[in-house]
């Protein structure tokens, strides 16, 4: 039997106030809001996902496609 092993990148979630180590998320782990207690300082953190960017291109063509439909 053979184990396959997959790399990925985790980022370090550290508190805010005492910058003990919280947890390790992969990319798009975190799907909602999140209250985590720190284990050393106490402190409550608040975390939530970011919203995916919109890249330039899809912006400046979905404007170029409302400004055209009010075109008369």
């Amino acid at each position: 039997m053979s184990a396959i092993l997959v790399w990925v990148d985790m980022q370090e979630i550290r508190c805010g106030r005492c910058h003990a180590l919280l947890f390790k998320a992969g990319q798009g782990a975190i799907a909602g809001a999140i209250q985590i207690k720190c284990r050393r300082c106490g402190t409550l953190n608040w975390l939530r996902p970011v919203e995916p960017l919109i890249r330039a291109e899809e912006r400046d063509g979905k404007e170029q496609d409302d400004a055209e439909r009010s075109d008369p």
